[in-house]
C-alpha cells in the first residue's frame, strides 16, 4: 500500500484498474451480482430520497444510481457525482450527463462542494478502495456536505469468511490492487461511533462476485486475475467468498437552511 494517501502512484494505479474495467463495466456489474441484486442495491442506497432533495454519489460508475435517482425524485433537486476515473465519466456522461452534473476528482482531496447542501450522499462500492487511514477523513466531509438529518448510504465489498482461499484473495487484492476487502466485523468497528453520526445500521448479505470471477463469468481482467491467483495445488478460487455491507447513518441535527440552492452554489 502506498505510504502516501494523495500519491500520484495510488491515483494512477486505481484510474489504470478502472481504465480497464470500463470496457466491460456495465455488463460485468450485472455478470458480479445479477441485475436484479445490483437494482436492489441501488433502490436500498435511494431509499431516502424524496422529490426535491439533493444528492451526491461518490464513485458514480457509468450513473446507473443517479439516473434511478432522477426517476424517483422526477428531476427535482440537485444530483451530483463524482468519480476519480476518466473512463468512468465518459461512461456516464452518456446515461446520465443530462440529469446530473459529474466531476472526475478525487475524493481524498475533499469534497468540492459547500457545507450543508445534500440531503443524501451514496457510495456503492467505494470504501474498499480507500486506504484505511483516509476513511475517517472522507466521513468528516461526507458529514460537512450533509444537511442537518441527511443521510449517508454505503454499499462495502468485504469478505464472508476467513477460509486459506477467502485470505489469500484478500491479501493479493490489497498487494496489487490497493483494495481493502475487510472483514464484516473490521468495517463496524470503523464506521461506529463515527462523530456527528446518528442511528447507525449495518446490514450483511452474500455476494456471488468472487464465484463469478472463479467460474470464468466475468472480462474484468484485473479481479479475474485476483481469483486465478489464489489457485494452487492447496487452494481454489471457488472457495473465495465475499460479501456485501450496507451502511447507513445519518447527520445529527442543527446548522444552516440552505434549500433551492443551484448546482453552481452547490460547488465549492
Amino acid at each position: 500500500m502506498m505510504n502516501s494517501i494523495n500519491s500520484a502512484e495510488y491515483v494512477e494505479l486505481k484510474r489504470s484498474i478502472y481504465r480497464e474495467y470500463s470496457l466491460s463495466y456495465d455488463e460485468d456489474r450485472q455478470r458480479f451480482v445479477s441485475p436484479e441484486a445490483l437494482l436492489q442495491r441501488i433502490r436500498w442506497a435511494l431509499e431516502p430520497v424524496e422529490p426535491g432533495h439533493n444528492l451526491l454519489d461518490l464513485g458514480f460508475g457509468s450513473g446507473e444510481l443517479l439516473l434511478e435517482a432522477h426517476r424517483q425524485t422526477g428531476g427535482t433537486g440537485v444530483l451530483a457525482g463524482l468519480d476519480l476515473s476518466p473512463e468512468m465519466l465518459s461512461l456516464a456522461r452518456v446515461r446520465a450527463g443530462n440529469v446530473a452534473s459529474l466531476m472526475q476528482g478525487n475524493s481524498l482531496d475533499g469534497l468540492p462542494f459547500i457545507d450543508g447542501i445534500f440531503n443524501l450522499v451514496t457510495s456503492l462500492n467505494l470504501l474498499q478502495e480507500l486506504p484505511a487511514k483516509a476513511i475517517p477523513s472522507l466521513l468528516e466531509q461526507v458529514h460537512r456536505v450533509l444537511r442537518p438529518g441527511g443521510c449517508f448510504r454505503a454499499v462495502i465489498p468485504c469478505m464472508a469468511d476467513r477460509s486459506p482461499a477467502s485470505q489469500a484473495f484478500q491479501e493479493l487484492a490489497q498487494k496489487r490492487g490497493a483494495m481493502r476487502f475487510w472483514w464484516p466485523e473490521e468495517l463496524e468497528a470503523l464506521l461506529t461511533n463515527v462523530p456527528g453520526f446518528t442511528q447507525n445500521e449495518f446490514r450483511v448479505a452474500a455476494s456471488t462476485a468472487a464465484s463469478a470471477a472463479a467460474n470464468g463469468k466475468t472480462s474484468f481482467k484485473f479481479f479475474t486475475g485476483l481469483v486465478e491467483a489464489v489457485r494452487n495445488p492447496v487452494l481454489d478460487p471457488d472457495q473465495v467468498k465475499q460479501g456485501v455491507l450496507f451502511f447507513s447513518a445519518r447527520r445529527d441535527t442543527e446548522k444552516p437552511d440552505l434549500e433551492n440552492r443551484s448546482i453552481e452554489e452547490v460547488r465549492g
